[in-house]
């Protein structure tokens, strides 16, 4: 894409030696936690920035005449109860009359009938279901200046959680800071300039929703409104502080002129509220109004200071530095995204800076009391979001949050545990509904309005296992930090009436337990003469189609998870030892793992995996990762195998015969396979060729033709997988270090049992570990790059918390 803001863009060379210096403030920034470009945006995905609080999100164009900020809100939804007066939360009756028939033909083996059965029966009602919809554009025009445009900076501070514009135009040096407060749930934007008098715009909003109502008073407006679907009222306020000059409202519009500097203070509510089975709450005139006063009353300084110290808890608690190429460092983003795309891998740090742009982005899109990120984060510019803005619960939402316990995050899962916990009540609805027992189950997509249903296409839509992927985020969050009383209230009882749904719906099968119906991850298996066949083998043969519900391991492996996970959470709280012992002995009735004819691991219980199937899915390696059941350490023929459909599956970006774009979800998972397996080099060279094919100059990544936050947020939890695993019954230090990384330092780490990790290396291995080992805990079981830690060596300290500097630990 050609940039026609020549007068920003003389020479890039010259632009690429200056440094990241911000003239308002002094700052010279640290080019490994700053995202920034020469020249403003022009395309959302691929050039934008975007700032959150997880309530809401903005994302910034930094045009010098007019800025664009593109504004979402979480709750900003279509659909639900309200959409219609016979809503039914997707349910469509029937199935649990159809349920027994479904699996008795996949016990016989009769696919296809049981395919068209459950293509009636085990469908969801998608008619109000809903999108996510971006609030509206918000417009900050200030006017034509035909005078040329010097030093053009753009970017984010990650560090403190700061958009920034700066430039000089006509003599003068003008600055911009944008921020979205958590404490403060609102926006904030400042105007400043070196020279007095010389801020002057005109603001403005442009809504998907047009107001019902439109307040102009003293320095402010007001938008009162309802999203037109479902008549969930919405208010946003916006109030302007200035010193200097003058503020006048007329015609929905706020006109700044000649100002010393400006504030604008931007909140945003609707009524919404995550309660079935209504999902409404409180007024939003009442909040926003609240909201602004309070802002107004502390002052932007203040406003500021808060906002940058709460953010700075969270970011702060991780430090990871590279050593590489450091001239690469002083370039603009987009100039060394564009290297690595182009096969120049010595910038090691740009993976330091996606490391923490990944941090960045789960403290922007997710905090307690939120909702969870959607596939764009808290970002949206459409009216309707791509696949709804859903909570897509066969990958991607769990993807997201890979980084909160390995890099001391789990303040940023609480909105998805909040939300796991809201699909209780409706997962029961599912339960009853479609398989006729007790128990909570959910599928593969998710809304805000209680959605658990299958899809309305058993491709992708009959997936029961989405409640008990959830659940082993449940019990991850319990692992990283050791808090028995959120396992005792929350966690537990949860992740118990899900495997309550298991034990009543599995089937027995040649001695065995399968899952059935459901369907591997958006996969299918060829049929020829009324049973499945590898296509590979059929020697271009017309097949008769693909058949969808022949049993996988997909779900095998995730209820083994779930069944072990409960065990030892009730162990953990001396408690259901009956229950206990029926969940031990349906885990190992499970159909056992198979290793097939090519010795991959086999994604369904028959052997038919196609070798040259490039899938995206990896469905059936969740035994290995985000999965513990298979590693080289207990079950090495098993890793083994995994190796092997690994290497069949390719790059994940194309079928045989039907084409797929993988995307940058499905590369991210690979990474973390790889990771898994103790290829460092391979998980690095998966990372990068992510990059390269769906890597945006922003350092966002494509799905589909539009960014998706999925693979970019879970990178910090990728590279930690790299430096630090805990999921067996050690601690092992640098299990997948790429020899593209020889010499670094990561400050923070934490392992499952609350333990803290500081770790440093050099020419690729080890020079200095340090373990502080929470209260009530031993000191752990250590490996060093594969290695037993022995006796002898001394470069692991030990530490007792007591002892420790830092007191970060929970």
């Amino acid at each position: 894409m050609k940039h026609k803001i020549l007068l920003l863009l003389p020479i890039m060379a010259f632009f690429a030696t200056l440094p990241i210096h911000l003239y308002a403030t002094n700052e010279c920034l640290s080019p490994n936690e700053t995202v920034w470009f020469r020249y403003p945006a022009q395309s959302w995905s691929e050039q934008a920035l975007h700032i959150g609080n997880g309530y809401m999100g903005a994302s910034f164009y930094g045009e010098v005449e007019k800025e664009r900020l593109d504004i979402a809100e979480k709750t900003f939804w279509a659909g639900g109860p309200h959409a219609a007066s016979d809503f039914n939360y997707g349910i469509i009756k029937g199935g649990k009359d159809k349920i027994a028939t479904i699996r008795q033909l996949i016990v016989e083996r009769r696919f296809a009938e049981a395919d068209s059965l459950s293509r009636i029966y085990m469908t969801g009602d998608y008619t109000n279901y809903g999108y996510f919809s971006m609030v509206g554009n918000l417009w900050i025009d200030f006017g034509k200046n035909k005078q040329p445009v010097q030093n053009y900076l753009r970017g984010i501070d990650l560090s403190t959680s700061r958009g920034f514009v700066e430039y000089t135009q006509g003599g003068v040096q003008f600055n911009r800071e944008y921020f979205c407060s958590y404490p403060d749930k609102l926006m904030a934007l400042h105007f400043t300039a070196d020279k007095a008098g010389k801020i002057s715009f005109s603001l403005s909003h442009s809504l998907v929703y047009q107001p019902e109502e439109v307040i102009e008073s003293e320095n402010g407006l007001t938008f009162n409104g309802i999203i037109r679907e479902n008549g969930l009222g919405y208010t946003i306020r916006i109030k302007i502080v200035q010193q200097g000059g003058s503020v006048k409202v007329a015609h929905q519009r706020i006109v700044v002129e000649k100002a010393n500097e400006a504030t604008v203070f931007y909140a945003v509510d609707t009524e919404y509220a995550p309660v079935y089975p209504l999902y409404k709450g409180e007024n939003p005139q009442q909040n926003t109004g609240k909201v602004i006063t309070k802002a107004i009353t502390k002052g932007y300084e203040t406003v500021k200071n808060t906002h940058i110290s709460d953010y700075q808890t969270l970011y702060n608690r991780v430090r990871f530095t590279l050593t590489g190429d450091t001239a690469s460092e002083q370039l603009p983003t987009n100039v060394r995204v564009k290297q690595l795309q182009e096969g120049f891998t010595d910038d090691a740090s740009l993976k330091v800076l996606g490391f923490n742009l990944s941090r960045y982005l789960l403290i922007s899109a997710s905090r307690p009391g939120t909702l969870p990120s959607t596939l764009q984060g808290v970002w949206n510019t459409f009216e309707k979001a791509p696949w709804n803005g859903n909570f897509q619960s066969n990958i991607n939402l769990q993807e997201m949050y890979w980084g909160c316990g390995p890099t001391h995050l789990p303040e940023c899962e609480e909105a998805y545990l909040e939300w796991i916990e809201g699909l209780v009540e409706p997962g029961r609805q599912t339960a009853r509904e479609y398989y006729g027992t007790k128990g909570w189950v959910s599928h593969s997509t998710g809304n805000i309005w209680g959605h658990t249903v299958p899809g309305d296409d058993i491709l992708w839509g009959l997936y029961p296992s989405g409640a008990a992927w959830h659940c082993r985020h449940l019990w991850e969050h319990y692992a990283f930090n050791g808090d028995k009383e959120y396992l005792r209230t929350k966690g537990y009882p949860i992740m118990k009436e899900a495997a309550e749904f298991w034990l009543e719906n599995m089937v027995e099968y040649q001695g065995h337990f399968i899952i059935a119906p459901s369907v591997s991850a958006e996969h299918g298996i060829e049929m020829k003469n009324g049973s499945p066949v590898e296509y590979s083998t059929t020697n271009g043969e017309q097949t008769e189609g693909r058949l969808f519900t022949v049993p996988a391991y997909q779900d095998i492996e995730m209820v083994y998870d779930l069944y072990s996970h409960v065990i030892k959470a009730a162990e953990c709280l001396n408690t259901d030892s009956v229950f206990r012992q029926k969940l031990l002995i349906a885990k190992n009735k499970l159909l056992p793992l198979k290793i097939g004819r090519y010795g991959q691991l086999q994604e369904w219980i028959d052997d038919v995996d196609n070798p040259h199937d490039h899938h995206r899915h990896l469905a059936h390696l969740y035994a290995l990762y985000p999965g513990n059941r298979i590693s080289y350490t207990r079950t090495p023929a098993l890793a083994q195998a995994v190796r092997k459909s690994l290497e069949m599956r390719g790059k994940g970006k194309f079928g045989d015969r039907w084409p797929h774009t993988g995307g940058n979800w499905s590369m991210a998972w690979r990474t973390a396979l790889w990771a898994r397996l103790y290829d460092g080099n391979q998980a690095i060279g998966t990372f990068n060729r992510m990059i390269k094919e769906s890597g945006y100059e922003n350092m966002m990544s494509n799905q589909s033709g539009n960014m998706q936050v999925d693979a970019t947020m879970a990178t910090s939890g990728l590279f930690a997988e790299m430096l630090l695993q805990s999921h067996e019954d050690f601690i092992h230090l640098l299990p997948a270090l790429p020899t593209e990384w020889p010499e670094g330092k990561i400050e923070g780490l934490m392992a499952r049992n609350g333990y803290q990790v500081t770790i440093e290396w050099k020419y690729g291995r080890l020079t200095k570990a340090e373990i502080v080992i929470p209260q009530g805990m031993d000191r752990p079981t250590v490996k060093i790059q594969g290695i037993p830690l022995s006796e002898t060596d001394g470069r692991v300290s030990f530490i007792p918390y007591s002892q420790s500097t830092s007191h970060t630990l929970f």
